[in-house]
């Protein structure tokens, strides 16, 4: 999992920021407008930058001008973006070119990347990435590369005894492009890369969730709940390992009446859709299911379904449209997932934090510099002297923890 995040100079974040610890399960609150959504695309930054290319990810984003701290660059002079991130205890088990079995244990990557003009396409300036392996002799070991604007440095240990060490120019047209996610520069980065690509972010929109859509090979389900409907239908024909009677046990215990879902064809266009069986009723579609219905059904699937298959799962407010009671189900749900996958959720809803202990809740600030501060929960003084008389939520409500306007 990520064991720590490092920004600098993205969006609202400013320069000589501490690192960011993070939990297997993590639930980020804060103001309006205090770097909550910031904190969790900076990752996801990072993300299209290393599969897509910084120039791409940038201007994604709406251009160098919407991803750089203003603040930093007007009131000094020009700083580069920077992201860092660390991760333990992860296991991705491969055979060496040197014959030799590896087992990825974890790394720390790094990259700074030039946003200072809004004429010329973003570079890269500086790019590291550690990888941390282990033999099953218990051997230790370290994959490294190195790049700045010229040249890409490389230490594969999992390599051939002749390419173990080597340098590449780095051409002109890839100043743009990360060298970890090219692919061609060992094993180690193939995987790191592969780790990272299957970082998921889910900001729910129950009409999005509701529309039909046409089955395809390798469907998933989309950033704003697309293709739920046809994920429902792959779920039924296996019963998903056990997901979809997990999905409505689940609903059942939140929904009153709710008896269960199916997956129904459609005659025009090919396309799948679903309905939502209640007690009394035989099926009602999904445009009359209420958005609380159909966020919690998205967010079991995720939980349920989706969550296996990646390796960070990040979801925007999960609690809009849901009854403020459901809240410690929701935290259970999300935590009982959180077991082998790492998520990290924004909120407004302080009823999630009665549920949480003080280190699996970070709180978003703006100081008067205008730079979003983070930090946990458990940092404040005196914490578990507070919680033998008060809530987690009752505390944040209060002010006593930050991270209010």
């Amino acid at each position: 999992m990520i064991h720590s995040l490092k920004v600098e100079g993205f969006k609202s974040f400013g320069s000589a920021v501490q690192p960011i610890y993070l939990e297997p399960l993590n639930f980020v609150v804060g103001a309006n407008a205090s770097g909550k959504t910031n904190f969790i695309r900076s990752l996801f930054f990072l993300r299209d930058a290393l599969l897509n290319g910084v120039d791409k990810a940038v201007f994604a984003m709406g251009g160098p001008r919407e991803v750089r701290n203003r603040v930093v660059r007007e009131r000094t002079q020009p700083k580069p973006c920077s992201i860092c991130v660390s991760a333990k205890g992860l296991r991705y088990e491969f055979v060496g070119r040197n014959g030799i079995a590896y087992v990825l244990t974890g790394f720390d990557y790094q990259f700074q990347a030039d946003l200072r003009t809004d004429d010329a396409n973003p570079t890269v300036q500086t790019e590291r990435l550690a990888v941390k392996l282990a033999t099953k002799e218990g051997a230790v070991a370290e994959y490294k590369l190195e790049r700045d604007n010229q040249k890409v440095r490389i230490q594969d240990p999992t390599n051939a005894p002749d390419r173990q060490s080597r340098e590449e120019e780095v051409p002109e047209q890839e100043s743009g492009h990360l060298a970890a996610g090219v692919g061609f520069f060992g094993l180690p980065a193939v995987l790191f890369r592969d780790y990272v690509s299957r970082w998921q972010l889910y900001n729910i929109s129950p009409h999005i969730a509701r529309l039909p859509t046409r089955e395809e090979p390798s469907v998933e389900l989309g950033p704003n709940g697309e293709n739920l409907a046809v994920v429902l239908h792959e779920i039924e024909k296996h019963n998903g390992k056990g997901a979809m009677s997990a999905i409505v046990d689940g609903l059942k215990g939140a929904i009153p009446g709710f008896q269960g879902i199916k997956s129904v064809p459609l005659e025009i266009e090919g396309k799948w859709a679903f309905q939502v069986i209640e007690n009394k009723i035989k099926a009602i579609n999904p445009q009359s299911a209420s958005d609380g219905t159909v966020r919690l059904l998205t967010l079991m699937v995720i939980a349920c379904w989706c969550a296996p298959t990646a390796t960070l799962v990040a979801i925007e407010e999960p609690e809009n449209g849901i009854h403020p009671h459901l809240a410690k189900q929701l935290v259970e749900l999300f935590r009982e997932a959180s077991n082998h996958r790492q998520f990290i959720i924004t909120t407004h809803n302080p009823s999630f934090l009665d549920h949480l202990a003080p280190n699996e809740v970070l709180l978003c600030d703006k100081g008067e510099d205008s730079f979003t501060k983070v930090s946990h929960a458990s940092d404040r003084e005196q914490i578990e002297v507070f919680r033998k008389r008060f809530t987690l939520g009752e505390l944040w409500r209060q002010g006593v923890l930050g991270g209010i306007p």
